[in-house]
Protein backbone atom coordinates (compact mmCIF):
# COMPACT_ATOMS: atom_id res chain seq x y z
CA UNK A 1 0.00 0.00 0.00
CA UNK A 2 1.29 3.44 -0.67
CA UNK A 3 -0.28 6.96 0.78
CA UNK A 4 1.17 10.01 -1.13
CA UNK A 5 0.77 13.44 -0.78
CA UNK A 6 1.72 15.55 -4.06
CA UNK A 7 1.68 19.17 -3.62
CA UNK A 8 3.60 21.04 -6.71
CA UNK A 9 2.98 25.02 -7.96
CA UNK A 10 4.26 27.54 -10.80
CA UNK A 11 2.27 30.82 -10.45
CA UNK A 12 3.48 34.62 -9.61
CA UNK A 13 2.70 34.06 -6.19
CA UNK A 14 1.54 31.89 -3.67
CA UNK A 15 -1.50 31.12 -2.24
CA UNK A 16 -5.14 30.90 -3.53
CA UNK A 17 -5.55 34.42 -5.84
CA UNK A 18 -2.59 34.49 -8.68
CA UNK A 19 -3.18 36.05 -11.46
CA UNK A 20 -0.81 33.74 -13.66
CA UNK A 21 -1.05 30.17 -12.58
CA UNK A 22 1.22 28.25 -14.42
CA UNK A 23 0.17 24.43 -12.96
CA UNK A 24 -1.29 23.19 -9.57
CA UNK A 25 -0.93 20.12 -8.60
CA UNK A 26 -2.49 19.76 -5.15
CA UNK A 27 -3.79 16.04 -3.37
CA UNK A 28 -3.37 12.99 -2.02
CA UNK A 29 -3.63 9.04 -3.72
CA UNK A 30 -3.92 6.03 -1.62
CA UNK A 31 -3.16 3.13 -3.94
CA UNK A 32 -3.53 -1.04 -3.09
CA UNK A 33 -0.93 -3.05 -4.98
CA UNK A 34 -0.99 -6.92 -5.45
CA UNK A 35 1.48 -8.62 -7.42
CA UNK A 36 1.57 -12.26 -8.03
CA UNK A 37 4.54 -14.34 -9.41
CA UNK A 38 5.09 -17.83 -10.76
CA UNK A 39 8.40 -19.23 -11.30
CA UNK A 40 8.86 -20.74 -14.24
CA UNK A 41 12.25 -22.61 -14.20
CA UNK A 42 15.78 -21.46 -11.70
CA UNK A 43 16.26 -18.54 -13.60
CA UNK A 44 12.52 -17.31 -15.27
CA UNK A 45 9.28 -16.23 -13.30
CA UNK A 46 6.38 -14.65 -14.79
CA UNK A 47 4.00 -11.93 -12.79
CA UNK A 48 0.88 -10.06 -12.99
CA UNK A 49 0.51 -6.85 -10.85
CA UNK A 50 -3.09 -4.88 -10.33
CA UNK A 51 -3.25 -1.65 -8.84
CA UNK A 52 -6.66 0.17 -7.09
CA UNK A 53 -6.56 4.04 -6.73
CA UNK A 54 -8.17 6.42 -4.76
CA UNK A 55 -7.37 9.85 -4.87
CA UNK A 56 -9.07 12.85 -3.41
CA UNK A 57 -7.90 15.91 -1.18
CA UNK A 58 -6.59 13.83 1.48
CA UNK A 59 -6.23 14.81 5.27
CA UNK A 60 -2.32 14.73 5.68
CA UNK A 61 -1.50 18.38 5.02
CA UNK A 62 -1.74 19.17 8.25
CA UNK A 63 0.94 16.24 9.35
CA UNK A 64 3.26 17.78 7.13
CA UNK A 65 2.66 21.24 8.01
CA UNK A 66 3.49 19.86 11.59
CA UNK A 67 6.31 17.67 9.96
CA UNK A 68 7.82 20.26 8.18
CA UNK A 69 8.29 22.77 10.84
CA UNK A 70 9.53 19.72 13.67
CA UNK A 71 12.54 18.80 11.30
CA UNK A 72 12.71 22.58 9.78
CA UNK A 73 12.27 20.86 6.08
CA UNK A 74 11.14 23.41 3.17
CA UNK A 75 7.43 23.52 3.22
CA UNK A 76 6.82 24.83 -0.74
CA UNK A 77 4.45 27.33 1.12
CA UNK A 78 1.85 25.12 1.69
CA UNK A 79 0.24 26.76 4.70
CA UNK A 80 -0.89 29.92 1.97
CA UNK A 81 -2.33 26.93 0.24
CA UNK A 82 -5.95 25.27 0.70
CA UNK A 83 -5.70 22.13 3.36
CA UNK A 84 -6.70 18.73 2.09
CA UNK A 85 -8.17 20.24 -1.33
CA UNK A 86 -7.72 18.07 -5.06
CA UNK A 87 -6.78 20.29 -7.44
CA UNK A 88 -4.94 19.48 -10.64
CA UNK A 89 -4.97 22.84 -13.14
CA UNK A 90 -2.84 25.00 -14.90
CA UNK A 91 -1.95 26.02 -18.70
CA UNK A 92 0.20 23.98 -21.46
CA UNK A 93 2.57 25.71 -23.18
CA UNK A 94 0.42 26.53 -26.35
CA UNK A 95 -1.24 28.34 -23.58
CA UNK A 96 -4.61 26.17 -23.41
CA UNK A 97 -6.58 25.31 -19.84
CA UNK A 98 -6.39 21.86 -18.38
CA UNK A 99 -7.80 20.52 -15.34
CA UNK A 100 -8.65 17.37 -13.25
CA UNK A 101 -10.74 18.64 -10.77
CA UNK A 102 -13.81 16.35 -10.59
CA UNK A 103 -11.25 13.52 -11.21
CA UNK A 104 -11.20 11.89 -7.70
CA UNK A 105 -12.30 9.10 -6.46
CA UNK A 106 -11.57 4.72 -6.65
CA UNK A 107 -10.59 3.88 -9.96
CA UNK A 108 -8.37 0.73 -11.26
CA UNK A 109 -5.39 1.22 -12.82
CA UNK A 110 -3.63 -0.44 -16.07
CA UNK A 111 -2.94 -4.23 -15.31
CA UNK A 112 0.73 -4.89 -15.99
CA UNK A 113 2.51 -8.25 -17.25
CA UNK A 114 6.39 -8.73 -16.05
CA UNK A 115 9.15 -11.30 -16.49
CA UNK A 116 12.41 -11.44 -14.79
CA UNK A 117 15.03 -13.48 -16.33
CA UNK A 118 18.46 -14.06 -14.07
CA UNK A 119 21.19 -13.97 -16.49
CA UNK A 120 24.50 -13.60 -14.00
CA UNK A 121 25.17 -14.64 -10.18
CA UNK A 122 26.31 -17.53 -8.51
CA UNK A 123 28.16 -18.23 -5.31
CA UNK A 124 27.88 -15.47 -3.75
CA UNK A 125 28.49 -12.81 -5.71
CA UNK A 126 26.81 -10.20 -7.65
CA UNK A 127 23.40 -11.07 -9.31
CA UNK A 128 21.87 -9.40 -12.25
CA UNK A 129 18.49 -9.69 -13.88
CA UNK A 130 16.40 -8.58 -16.81
CA UNK A 131 13.34 -7.31 -16.29
CA UNK A 132 10.67 -6.37 -19.10
CA UNK A 133 6.57 -5.54 -18.69
CA UNK A 134 4.05 -4.51 -20.16
CA UNK A 135 0.86 -2.33 -19.41
CA UNK A 136 -2.74 -2.58 -20.80
CA UNK A 137 -4.88 0.05 -20.90
CA UNK A 138 -7.30 -1.25 -18.45
CA UNK A 139 -7.98 1.46 -16.02
CA UNK A 140 -11.33 3.09 -14.73
CA UNK A 141 -13.38 6.03 -13.21
CA UNK A 142 -10.57 8.73 -12.74
CA UNK A 143 -7.65 6.61 -13.56
CA UNK A 144 -9.13 5.74 -17.50
CA UNK A 145 -8.19 6.82 -20.01
CA UNK A 146 -4.03 5.63 -20.86
CA UNK A 147 -2.74 3.86 -23.34
CA UNK A 148 -0.26 1.03 -23.58
CA UNK A 149 2.81 0.90 -22.51
CA UNK A 150 6.17 -0.93 -21.73
CA UNK A 151 9.55 -1.43 -20.11
CA UNK A 152 12.63 -2.98 -19.69
CA UNK A 153 15.05 -2.94 -17.19
CA UNK A 154 18.53 -4.32 -15.95
CA UNK A 155 18.70 -4.73 -11.99
CA UNK A 156 21.49 -5.56 -10.15
CA UNK A 157 22.30 -7.01 -6.32
CA UNK A 158 26.11 -6.87 -4.82
CA UNK A 159 27.09 -7.98 -1.59
CA UNK A 160 29.38 -6.02 -0.25
CA UNK A 161 30.34 -7.50 3.23
CA UNK A 162 28.36 -9.99 5.78
CA UNK A 163 25.68 -7.16 6.50
CA UNK A 164 25.35 -4.90 3.77
CA UNK A 165 24.50 -5.11 0.02
CA UNK A 166 24.07 -2.51 -2.72
CA UNK A 167 21.28 -2.58 -5.35
CA UNK A 168 21.10 -0.77 -8.62
CA UNK A 169 19.44 -0.98 -11.55
CA UNK A 170 18.60 1.33 -14.89
CA UNK A 171 15.70 1.02 -17.25
CA UNK A 172 13.79 2.57 -19.60
CA UNK A 173 9.59 3.13 -20.17
CA UNK A 174 7.68 3.90 -22.75
CA UNK A 175 4.22 4.75 -23.42
CA UNK A 176 1.37 6.52 -25.71
CA UNK A 177 2.08 10.31 -25.40
CA UNK A 178 -2.11 10.99 -25.94
CA UNK A 179 -3.68 13.43 -24.29
CA UNK A 180 -5.12 12.74 -20.88
CA UNK A 181 -7.32 15.67 -19.85
CA UNK A 182 -5.16 18.34 -21.61
CA UNK A 183 -1.99 16.43 -20.78
CA UNK A 184 0.46 15.08 -22.57
CA UNK A 185 3.12 12.71 -21.66
CA UNK A 186 6.26 12.04 -22.94
CA UNK A 187 7.38 9.04 -25.24
CA UNK A 188 10.22 7.72 -23.22
CA UNK A 189 11.47 7.95 -20.03
CA UNK A 190 14.86 6.90 -18.23
CA UNK A 191 14.86 5.71 -14.73
CA UNK A 192 17.51 4.60 -12.41
CA UNK A 193 18.15 3.76 -9.07
CA UNK A 194 20.45 2.94 -6.03
CA UNK A 195 20.22 1.58 -2.84
CA UNK A 196 21.85 0.23 0.42
CA UNK A 197 20.79 -1.90 2.98
CA UNK A 198 21.98 -3.17 6.40
CA UNK A 199 21.47 -5.88 7.99
CA UNK A 200 21.16 -4.86 11.93
CA UNK A 201 19.98 -8.06 12.76
CA UNK A 202 19.02 -11.43 11.57
CA UNK A 203 15.40 -10.25 10.96
CA UNK A 204 15.88 -6.57 10.61
CA UNK A 205 17.62 -4.26 7.74
CA UNK A 206 17.69 -0.92 7.48
CA UNK A 207 17.34 0.68 3.75
CA UNK A 208 18.36 4.23 2.07
CA UNK A 209 17.16 4.39 -1.49
CA UNK A 210 17.16 6.87 -4.26
CA UNK A 211 15.65 6.87 -7.74
CA UNK A 212 15.83 9.84 -11.02
CA UNK A 213 13.55 9.67 -13.73
CA UNK A 214 13.67 12.01 -17.27
CA UNK A 215 10.59 14.34 -18.39
CA UNK A 216 7.12 13.06 -17.15
CA UNK A 217 4.80 16.11 -18.89
CA UNK A 218 5.55 17.42 -22.22
CA UNK A 219 3.30 20.08 -22.80
CA UNK A 220 3.61 21.83 -19.50
CA UNK A 221 7.34 23.79 -20.12
CA UNK A 222 7.59 24.67 -16.30
CA UNK A 223 6.93 21.42 -15.35
CA UNK A 224 10.50 19.70 -13.79
CA UNK A 225 11.76 17.81 -16.35
CA UNK A 226 14.05 15.20 -13.73
CA UNK A 227 12.32 13.70 -10.49
CA UNK A 228 14.61 12.51 -7.95
CA UNK A 229 13.41 10.96 -4.90
CA UNK A 230 14.79 10.06 -1.13
CA UNK A 231 13.21 6.91 0.49
CA UNK A 232 14.11 5.43 3.81
CA UNK A 233 12.86 2.56 5.68
CA UNK A 234 13.65 -0.81 6.23
CA UNK A 235 12.68 -4.91 6.20
CA UNK A 236 11.43 -7.25 9.35
CA UNK A 237 11.84 -10.48 8.22
CA UNK A 238 8.27 -12.05 9.50
CA UNK A 239 9.87 -15.49 8.85
CA UNK A 240 11.37 -17.43 6.09
CA UNK A 241 8.50 -16.93 4.04
CA UNK A 242 7.26 -13.42 4.74
CA UNK A 243 8.77 -10.10 4.98
CA UNK A 244 7.52 -6.41 5.52
CA UNK A 245 8.91 -3.70 3.96
CA UNK A 246 8.19 0.03 5.57
CA UNK A 247 9.33 3.13 3.90
CA UNK A 248 9.01 6.97 3.91
CA UNK A 249 9.40 9.39 0.84
CA UNK A 250 10.20 12.54 1.28
CA UNK A 251 10.70 14.90 -1.60
CA UNK A 252 13.93 17.21 -0.02
CA UNK A 253 15.70 17.59 -3.46
CA UNK A 254 12.92 19.26 -5.70
CA UNK A 255 9.69 20.66 -4.11
CA UNK A 256 8.40 21.02 -7.57
CA UNK A 257 8.65 17.45 -8.40
CA UNK A 258 5.65 14.59 -8.19
CA UNK A 259 5.02 13.30 -4.37
CA UNK A 260 6.20 15.72 -1.36
CA UNK A 261 5.24 13.04 1.06
CA UNK A 262 4.41 9.48 1.06
CA UNK A 263 4.21 6.22 3.52
CA UNK A 264 5.02 2.57 1.73
CA UNK A 265 4.09 -0.86 3.28
CA UNK A 266 4.56 -3.73 1.97
CA UNK A 267 3.61 -7.62 2.84
CA UNK A 268 5.73 -10.44 0.86
CA UNK A 269 4.34 -13.82 1.06
CA UNK A 270 5.89 -17.17 -0.41
CA UNK A 271 3.46 -20.19 -0.26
Amino acid sequence: MLWSNTFSWTQDKPGEDPKDRRFLVDGETATLDLLLRRGLTASLDVGLRATLHDRGGGVLDGFIDAWHRLANLPDGRRPEFRRDAFRVEGRTSSGAGFSWNGQEGLGLGPLELETRWRVAGENGGARTALVARVLLPTGTGAYAGGGFGAGAQVAVDVPLAARFALFTGLGITAQDPGSVRGVEYEAARLHGYLALEWRLARVVSAVVETDVASRLVSNIDTYPGTHWMVNIGGRLDLGSRACLDAFVTENILSQQSTTDFGLYFGVSLRP
